[in-house]
């Protein structure tokens, strides 16, 4: 073990407490995410394969006479490979974000444990619900306790530092959204990664709604296309899962679609980091008495004024599907539709008058 510490007693010690959270604070959470979201830039850029020369231990690991063709994979493959841990990455930084809050804001010892922050992120509570009522209603009675745990003792909330403020409660409330919403169950959408990747994936489909569907002989022209002609709905990859949703919604299976445009889903993980980089250092200064030991993570440049609608810019989100029907016959399954940041839209397809057709140039 790379710290001394030896088991003394049932209970964590003060002298333990202490050695843990001296560990605890030198490690980078925004450094951490920052270096994720910026590999897969790099990968959403570039599908380079790699070979025995340029990696030779793995491929020296696998022992494979063909080994050069044990990472062969497509340009679509990794754009989907990209897009799917763009969705985890974000969604654990929206968990990492939120139970960290929790740790230094509402977090208490059992009894008999000398308070140690690492602990306390650790033992939290296992279902996220009940970290993000505590979280809740621990800001809500007082938000001075957040402003403490997010800018340097003695910063005054005015000006520039209020507007930062809103804007960390901004990003804090869509962590909240990303991780408990059940219109768009995008929560559900890590679960299936995580569990089995029970999702499909797909680079392949794109879906506009068109203004006119002007079809002719099987042919529908290039022309119909454009802007006031049509909306891309689906023109980036598209992640497709079953979502069998909690019982005391009295719903049925439905299937998701989300539409996931890399750098922008990107982007909120990075303003969620940077909020979780922020509360990180003023925990360890804290821990650490005011004055942080060298190779202590810096406190970030706290963005102001960058909501998530500015973010998102109201682009598609993602569509529901109503699979299976209530358990109650006298229930309506909930209404099939597109989902944008400021709203949703029901759509109904009529499914008798489907037709098929060619694109093709006027």
């Amino acid at each position: 073990m790379y710290f001394d510490i030896r088991a003394e007693d049932v209970a964590l010690t003060e002298a333990q407490a202490k050695t843990l959270d001296d560990e605890f604070f030198l490690s980078g959470p925004m450094s951490h995410f920052s270096s994720r979201i910026a590999m897969l830039l790099a990968a959403h850029r570039d599908s380079v394969v790699p070979t025995p020369e340029v990696e030779p231990e793995f491929f020296a690991a696998l022992g494979l006479e063909d080994a050069a063709t044990a990472l062969a994979f497509t340009e679509p493959d990794r754009n989907l490979q990209v897009a799917v841990d763009a969705l985890a990455l974000r969604h654990h930084v929206a968990e990492a974000l939120t139970r960290f809050l929790h740790a230094v804001l509402v977090a208490t010892p059992r009894p008999g444990d000398a308070p140690c922050v690492w602990l306390s992120v650790a033992d939290g509570p296992k279902n996220m619900i009940d970290v993000i009522t505590a979280n809740r209603d621990a800001i809500n009675a007082d938000q001075g306790r957040l402003a403490s745990a997010l800018f340097p003792t003695g910063t005054v909330i005015e000006g520039p530092t209020h507007v930062a403020f809103s804007t960390a409660i901004a990003w804090l409330n869509h962590a909240v959204k990303l991780l408990t919403d059940d219109e768009l169950s995008i929560n559900a959408a890590n679960n299936k990664v995580k569990h089995g990747l029970a999702v499909s994936a797909r680079g392949d489909v794109r879906i506009d709604l068109l203004v006119d569907a002007p079809v002719h002989d099987g042919k529908l022209p290039l022309s119909a296309f454009g802007d006031g002609r049509s909306v891309p709905i689906f023109d980036r990859p598209m992640l497709t899962y079953l979502n069998r949703l909690p019982a005391r919604l009295g719903q049925g299976i439905e299937a998701v679609s989300l539409r996931v445009e890399v750098p922008i889903v990107l982007a909120e993980a990075w303003m969620l980091a940077n909020i979780y980089g922020a509360l990180f250092h003023i925990a360890a200064k804290k821990h650490f008495g005011g004055t942080l030991p060298e190779g202590a993570a810096p406190y970030p440049r706290m963005v102001a004024g960058r909501l998530p609608a500015d973010v998102l810019a109201n682009r598609p989100m993602g569509y529901r599907l109503a699979v299976t029907l209530p358990p109650d016959p006298a229930r309506a399954p909930r209404p099939s539709g597109l989902f944008f940041p400021d709203g949703f839209i029901p759509i109904t397809i009529d499914h008798a008058s489907k037709t098929g057709a060619v694109i093709v140039d006027d």
